[in-house]
């Protein structure tokens, strides 16, 4: 009995033609295959407008530190704003110190390592932030207004000073 089943079933597909049945579906697969093709293409094409906005996610989802929340650096580049308003060279002064404070907190909650903020500005580069150069000089200043209680600065340099943490700020999406 089981030979007889062998051999109904050995002629059920011999009667069967495979290649008719192939070549009748092949222009569906074909079709379907070039639906496929053209998606993928679409979603390349998606996926390199989008890589931007994908990366500022990864760097939040693998940052250790939480990212920056922006009023609270707002409400104290306000207070520096306030103090260059008055004009006067103390005041500036402090307007300085206290961008240079701002930004190196910054510095600090982007997880950039060192002890000093010439060693946090090491881990900052041209792509990150364009006007690192500046930002740098800005520095510079600052360090001479801290260390030397006979540095005078006049009002335009100071502003330049500020203009430069402002861009600097700007850049890093802090500051509007």
């Amino acid at each position: 009995m089981q030979d007889s089943f062998l051999v109904n079933s050995i002629d059920y597909t011999r009667q069967f033609d495979y290649a008719l049945f192939v070549d009748s579906i092949k222009p569906y697969f074909i079709v379907v295959s070039l639906l496929l093709l053209f998606h993928i293409i679409y979603l390349i094409y998606k996926l390199n407008k989008l890589h931007g906005r994908f990366q500022i996610y990864k760097d939040a989802f693998f940052r250790k530190t939480p990212p920056p929340y922006k009023g609270e650096f707002v409400k104290r580049w306000e207070n520096v704003q306030r103090r260059m308003e008055t004009m006067q060279e103390a005041e500036y002064k402090l307007a300085i110190i206290e961008a240079d404070k701002i930004f190196d907190d910054l510095l600090k909650k982007m997880s950039c390592k060192g002890n000093t903020t010439n060693d946090r500005l090491r881990c900052i580069n041209k792509d990150m932030l364009p006007s690192i150069d500046k930002v740098k000089r800005s520095h510079k200043i600052r360090n001479k207004i801290a260390h030397d209680p006979d540095f005078h600065i006049s009002y335009s340099d100071a502003k330049n000073v500020i203009e430069s943490y402002k861009d600097a700020l700007k850049e890093l999406k802090i500051l509007a």
